[in-house]
């Protein structure tokens, strides 16, 4: 695929705050693909569950083309094994060696770009983002959504995903003197057939909504792709189109703010 680079000289600096939702974090890639195309640097980043996943893959320097690549593997699907309902649905191999081209380094405090994992624990419900220490533990924790995948125990803590009340996770981004791009791919765009799965998905984003209103007055631009709706969350189909659905949308990020300095907008 021919590069549309832009013709512009400075290079931008953000941060990025990556949502969960599942296989839709394809997306992610996609989008970050085209920013690094465009000479934009990606100062810090922030992952809830796939988005975790994600972002801890750049922030370890691996190319999202390279990634995908991976993520489309057998060999990474096979991580993923039926757990015959002990404990949780499904359990995953974090010994895999496929993990290891993923996240090169064991510990977070490694990788080249600050990264934040983000948690919820069980015992306190508080909310809790991880920049140092195992990465395989803290990365699978952030997408241990009960019950389809059983809660991490890490010291006094049990760790679950926290996308539920935190599916956007800004906070520690709010360190670093970066504008935000959040990036959403649950989006409230869902089908209006009363089935089962429109009570569930209206439900859940229910209980996530006010938090992500309360999280995009914080960031400086909100992507929300309309289009990503019609991917299932937990299929690992179509992985390309994901891709280049998020790299799409990428090169209309750059187009509007590398030729128009600090122009907010939302797609």
């Amino acid at each position: 695929m021919e590069k549309n680079k832009l013709t512009n000289k400075f290079k931008y600096k953000v941060s990025l705050a990556l949502s969960g939702g599942g296989s839709r974090g394809i997306f992610h890639l996609g989008f970050i693909e085209a920013l690094q195309e465009n000479g934009v640097q990606i100062k810090a980043i922030s992952g809830s569950s796939v988005g975790s996943i994600i972002g801890a893959i750049i922030s370890c320097g691996i190319k999202p083309r390279d990634a995908l690549i991976i993520l489309k593997s057998k060999e990474f699907r096979n991580i993923f094994k039926f757990n015959w309902f002990y404990k949780s649905l499904f359990r995953v191999n974090l010994d895999a060696k496929i993990l290891d081209k993923l996240f090169v380094f064991k510990n977070l405090k490694d990788t080249k770009i600050p990264f934040f994992s983000s948690a919820i624990d069980y015992n306190t419900h508080e909310i809790l983002y991880f920049n140092k220490g195992d990465a395989k533990k803290f990365i699978y924790a952030s997408c241990a959504f009960y019950p389809l995948f059983s809660p991490i125990k890490y010291k006094n803590f049990i760790l679950a995903d926290s996308g539920l009340i935190n599916f956007i996770p800004i906070k520690p981004l709010l360190n670093f003197n970066y504008p935000i791009i959040e990036i959403n791919i649950i989006p409230d765009y869902t089908s209006q057939k009363y089935s089962f799965k429109f009570i569930f998905v209206k439900l859940y984003r229910f209980l996530i909504s006010a938090k992500i209103t309360t999280n995009i007055k914080k960031g400086t631009w909100y992507i929300a792709p309309k289009e990503i709706s019609k991917f299932k969350i937990f299929s690992f189909n179509k992985f390309q189109e994901k891709f280049d659905l998020g790299y799409k949308y990428g090169k209309r990020w750059c187009a509007k703010n590398l030729s128009n300095d600090l122009i907010q907008f939302s797609i």
